[in-house]
């Protein structure tokens, strides 16, 4: 899988808007909406992948090693309302049906949602939750030792190099929860390319480990 499918680079996955998980090989595209920042939903789309195991073709789509993952259109949560995130989602959608792809996707319709525009607030601890699930991937996994620590240790570097700070002077035994925004962003940007790589992988390997048991239950 393109990780950033071409278009989807650098500050652009901190943005929120309309995205694609498109496969021209399959002609198979999942259209999606994010009101947070594409890199948070795109994390969360790897690793739930197993929850969709029971479905080929959104699993041929996830797994399959051309699959591209692209920006089609930014939006700002603070200028547009759910309305118009889910109109353009809508959209898209009918572009890639008129074009002749099979869309995996569901999407709702737009019509009847408030058109009210809120503050949104992001979600922190939605972020750590993400940060710890890749760092659990990456760290325990298939790894001889436990590189649980050590990769906490480097990214805690990292950051306070960015962001010419200390973490270990601030308060509270957990250095993940006092990780503001752009911090937290910041060690998602480094760890995803990384993270995607593998979980991808591992993914693939159980796929096959399960449909090899389904197909040996008819030998």
């Amino acid at each position: 899988m393109h990780l950033n499918g071409g278009n989807g680079v650098g500050e652009q996955l901190l943005k929120a808007g309309i995205y694609a998980i498109i496969n021209k090989t399959l002609n198979l595209v999942y259209i999606g909406e994010t009101e947070e920042n594409f890199i948070v939903r795109w994390i969360e789309h790897i690793r739930r992948i197993p929850k969709f195991f029971d479905n080929h073709d959104r699993t041929m789509l996830y797994l399959h090693k051309d699959t591209k993952f692209i920006i089609l259109k930014e939006l700002d949560p603070q200028f547009h309302n759910r309305k118009s995130f889910y109109h353009f989602e809508s959209e898209a959608g009918r572009f890639y049906k008129q074009k002749g792809w099979i869309i995996i996707s569901n999407h709702t319709p737009a019509d009847y949602l408030d058109d009210t525009t809120r503050e949104k607030i992001p979600n922190l601890e939605r972020y750590r939750k993400n940060i710890k699930q890749m760092i659990k991937i990456l760290g325990l996994i298939n790894t001889k030792n436990n590189n649980i620590a050590r990769l906490y240790s480097g990214l805690y570097k990292k950051v306070n190099k960015q962001f010419n700070t200390d973490l270990s002077q601030r308060d509270g035994k957990n250095i993940l929860a006092t990780l503001k925004k752009g911090e937290l962003l910041f060690v998602m940007m480094d760890l995803y390319p990384r993270y995607a790589v593998k979980h991808l992988e591992v993914h693939r390997t159980a796929f096959k480990e399960m449909d090899n048991k389904q197909l040996s239950l008819f030998n």
